[in-house]
């Protein structure tokens, strides 16, 4: 209408395209928004050329959509344009100022430039500690953005100092509570998650969840959501059945609403079914997650990725109850789905590839794993062509496989190729590289080079006595090195070893009275 109205252009007209540019914006439709907002930066320029206010705030929009777009440079130059503006014609506008400096601040996080963001963000709150006379709500996005600046630098107690500031300022605010207070102890809780402060997390997330149930005086969704991050810390915890109860509670809510959550609900089944394979409650497991499967088929038709993986976690509890061929099918209908969706090069279709290839290990069908195994790993190269610890991963799974086929020179290469990444990227030692380490001994071993087999099985030995949760491996360790020397003739030092793996298992595993048995078998026979 405006168009026809205004044939050349009216100011009025900048308005309404920004307007649905915004619009645009939040559909995450982003060049169309970029347009918009260009078009209406040009009508400013022309029919009020001094309003310089306008000017600057049309071109931070502009550079907020860039950033959306990861055209991290330009959005720069657009916020520091619109920066100077404000500096030289508009001083007085103190508060514009200060949220041009916030935006400054957003892009160079995006670039993980984190100490000039921080200095951008502290010259926002400056100007607001000077602008407002009393705390002022403005400034709590300013205290936000410090604390995500410390949290991507994994300054924990810097990051909640400034967290906690910005509650101080919203419960005077709202003294009685509010939805953006108990987001804002959600966000802490968030934090202390990602680094495994568990007991922490769940603090702040109670706090939250009070606070929301006394807000509402229904159920509502957002209860649900904190619920599901307690349910979620709780099952880090291995709290199963409290994680358990929490995310019924969760589920009960979601389903009470479920005119809108499908996702959560779908979510929230899933994770129930993790909780119950965690608890090896297989059958009960794998109904929560058919039921996930079936509300993403259903209603969430194009989250290709969440229904590939409610069918592989199924495929794997299948696998756990050694029904691989039912296992087979699942893992071939995600990787069908995935190969639909993704190039022939992704992590994820390796993966998929991987988990069929282990399947028919379980099998021992072997010339079949290896087969997945290879076409896995060509995907992996391809992906990460400088390199990545599932490519050794890929390649540990090759050798053992090999092994299993006494084709011992290949099986050592794909070892050896393995131990090379492990030791990049595991520099202090890993599991995975011991494993290996472990593995090339067994295999040296059997060609009958017994002293190299023992110098691997030494180095695989030194990682698991410095680890104490591997006490299984440790004992297996210490009985192949056994086997070694006793092969050798070395019957004194291999009953040594073979004593060492018995003390072991008395302790840890007392009541395995199979495995015990075993070894003083061992002992007896040597």
């Amino acid at each position: 209408m405006q168009d026809s109205y205004y044939p050349s252009g009216h100011v009025s007209m900048a308005s309404s395209l920004g307007n649905i540019g915004n619009i645009l914006y939040e559909q995450e439709k982003y060049n169309d928004a970029l347009d918009f907002h260009q078009r209406a930066l040009t009508t400013i320029e022309k029919h009020t050329p001094f309003d310089y206010s306008s000017i600057a705030f049309y071109m931070n929009n502009i550079g907020i959509i860039l950033c959306a777009q990861e055209k991290h440079d330009e959005a720069l130059d657009y916020h520091r344009r619109a920066l100077d503006m404000q500096e030289k014609y508009c001083p007085s506008y103190q508060g514009d100022i200060a949220n041009n400096f916030n935006y400054i601040g957003n892009v160079l996080i995006a670039q993980e430039k984190y100490v000039e963001a921080l200095k951008s963000y502290q010259l926002a709150l400056e100007i607001q500690k000077n602008y407002y006379r009393n705390d002022h709500m403005n400034m709590t996005i300013t205290l936000n953005n410090i604390g995500k600046t410390f949290q991507e630098q994994r300054k924990v107690d810097e990051s909640i100092e400034y967290y906690e500031k910005t509650l101080e300022i919203q419960k005077k605010y709202y003294p009685s509570g509010s939805i953006t207070i108990a987001n804002t102890i959600n966000r802490i809780g968030h934090f202390l998650y990602k680094e495994h402060k568990y007991d922490a997390a769940i603090y702040y997330y109670r706090r939250a969840l009070s606070m929301q149930e006394n807000l509402y005086l229904d159920d509502y969704i957002e209860i649900s959501h904190t619920l599901s991050f307690i349910g979620n810390t709780l099952y880090e915890q291995k709290k199963y059945d409290e994680a358990l109860q929490v995310h019924h509670k969760a589920l009960a809510i979601q389903q009470k609403h479920h005119e809108f959550p499908y996702v959560d609900i779908a979510n929230t089944l899933s994770r129930i079914g993790d909780i119950l394979d965690w608890q090896k409650k297989y059958d009960e497991a794998i109904e929560f997650y058919q039921q996930a499967l079936t509300v993403r088929e259903k209603f969430d038709t194009t989250n290709h990725v969440g229904i590939a993986n409610c069918i592989k976690n199924i495929a794997n509890i299948l696998t756990d109850q050694g029904k691989y061929e039912e296992a087979i099918e699942f893992q071939q209908r995600a990787l069908t789905i995935q190969e639909e969706k993704y190039s022939s090069c992704h992590e994820e279709i390796a993966t998929s590839l991987m988990h069929i290839g282990d399947i028919h290990f379980d099998q021992r069908k072997y010339n079949l794993a290896v087969d997945y195994y290879r076409r896995a790993l060509v995907i992996l190269e391809k992906c990460y062509p400088s390199g990545h610890v599932d490519i050794g991963k890929c390649q540990a799974c090759l050798g053992i496989t090999l092994y299993k086929q006494a084709k011992y020179d290949e099986a050592f290469d794909f070892c050896q190729r393995a131990i090379t990444i492990y030791e990049q990227y595991y520099p202090s030692g890993h599991v995975n590289l011991a494993n290996c380490q472990g593995f090339i001994g067994n295999i040296l071993s059997d060609q009958g080079k017994y002293d190299e087999a023992l110098d691997f099985y030494h180095q695989a030995l030194t990682f698991y006595k410095n680890d104490p949760l591997n006490h299984s491996n440790t004992v297996t360790c210490l009985n192949n090195i056994a086997r070694t020397l006793k092969d050798q003739g070395q019957y004194d030092e291999a009953v040594d070893f073979q004593q060492q793996a018995l003390t072991m298992l008395k302790s840890n595993t007392p009541n395995d009275q199979f495995k015990i048995a075993i070894n003083l078998k061992e002992i007896a026979v040597t």
